[in-house]
């Protein structure tokens, strides 16, 4: 009996713990089947948005079809991003968010490339038209910005407008800043810009000039103000148009990598070994921006011309004298850049504008420079802390709070 009863005991538990075990496979059949469901649907939706961009791909020729592209590839990121993170079959749904994530790049490259808006002919220059459509459009966006930085390509990728407008912003000065340099700007061009080619309306309450002796230097050729002065662009302001948006087609053109605010971020690292293995050396007295050097003549007239016009729309002006590496000052070079720096002291007597002078700050820390006489990102974002932070700018800001 004894032995019987054992045996019915040992049944009776065996039986419990099937049942047991039975009912956990239940349960996670349930949740998984609930689970599955939304992934299978996530998945197919993903997958058939994909075959869809790609199909539409082929035959894209136009910035509307491209931009259907551009939503399909769209969709179908956002939805494998739906799969939950616990689900295995999420980890192959990021690869292939990856994949389609340079296929979305590629389809909005195509569409930006095709929907330049035609606001106005070439004025000779690559860099001053783009530069101009994409101010017209922040201006459409947002209006006119309290501060515009203007200058060459050392101010193109020397001063960040959005960490500026940023340290700005903490500091409590709402201010939305733009950069409108082109490369290779004199004062000369500069003055063309403010004075001709923008309207009094599309103008800052602030100008931020940041460059240097280059600039200035009335002896050396012009190149980049000779191709606007025998631009189409040119010859069309002066028969009275205005650069606008119409109901013209857009045009199509390569974008260059100038963000939304008008900035060409380089991260690039000058390294004095690396760079001359790729680049000559070429010494000031060979320097067709130092020799020959004159600072009297038409960019000084220029800068005279665009201060007292600034002036009459009560515009101030800050002239930042922009860092120079070492290497770059050379013997022949640092002399005329010292003239300069009188030179700008004394100009800023006589037509009351500011001067922020930053020539000689990095003369050996080549990690703010992406080549001998340009700044990189990192000495961009390190410059424009500076500035945010410079009692010269913050009193302007506060004079145009009580204005």
């Amino acid at each position: 009996m004894a032995l019987l009863f054992a045996l019915a005991m040992l049944v009776s538990l065996s039986v419990l713990v099937s049942r047991g075990d039975a009912s956990r496979p239940a349960l996670a059949a349930k949740v998984n089947f609930w689970s599955d469901r939304r992934v299978v649907a996530a998945l197919q939706s993903g997958f058939a948005q994909a075959d869809q961009a790609m199909a539409m791909a082929q035959t894209a020729k136009s910035v509307d079809q491209w931009d259907q592209v551009v939503g399909a590839w769209t969709g179908a990121i956002a939805t494998l991003q739906t799969i939950p993170a616990q689900s295995p079959e999420r980890f192959f749904a990021q690869r292939k968010q990856q994949e389609y994530l340079g296929n979305l790049a590629f389809a909005q490259q195509q569409a930006h490339q095709l929907s330049w808006p035609d606001v106005f002919p070439s004025l000779g220059s690559a860099v001053l038209d783009e530069q101009l459509r994409l101010y017209l459009s922040y201006i459409a966006t947002f209006g006119p910005p309290d501060i515009l930085i203007v200058g060459s390509s050392r101010a193109l990728q020397g001063l960040d407008p959005q960490l500026l407008q940023t340290d700005l912003v903490k500091q409590n000065y709402p201010v939305r800043v733009f950069n409108f340099s082109v490369n290779g700007a004199t004062a000369q061009v500069m003055n063309f810009v403010l004075q001709r080619l923008l309207t009094p309306e599309q103008l800052p309450k602030l100008v931020i000039w940041g460059d240097g002796s280059r600039a200035f230097n009335s002896r050396r050729l012009d190149a980049t103000f000779a191709r606007i002065l025998n631009s189409p662009g040119y010859a069309a302001l002066l028969a009275g148009e205005r650069p606008g948006f119409s109901d013209r087609p857009p045009i199509s053109r390569q974008p260059s990598a100038i963000n939304a605010y008008g900035f060409l971020s380089e991260p690039a690292v000058f390294d004095r070994t690396v760079f001359y293995q790729t680049y000559p050396r070429v010494n000031g007295r060979y320097d067709g921006f130092y020799n020959p050097f004159g600072l009297t003549g038409l960019q000084v007239g220029s800068l005279r011309s665009l201060v007292g016009y600034l002036k009459s729309r009560n515009i101030d002006l800050v002239f930042v004298h922009l860092p120079l590496s070492g290497d770059y000052l050379d013997d022949y070079r640092l002399p005329l850049d010292q003239q300069f720096q009188r030179f700008l002291q004394n100009q800023s007597q006589r037509l009351n504008f500011t001067v922020i002078d930053l020539l000689s700050q990095w003369l050996e820390q080549d990690v703010f420079f992406a080549d001998p006489s340009h700044l990189n990102q990192r000495g961009a974002a390190v410059l424009g802390q500076q500035l945010a932070r410079n009692p010269l700018i913050l009193d302007k800001l506060s004079e145009l709070e009580k204005s």
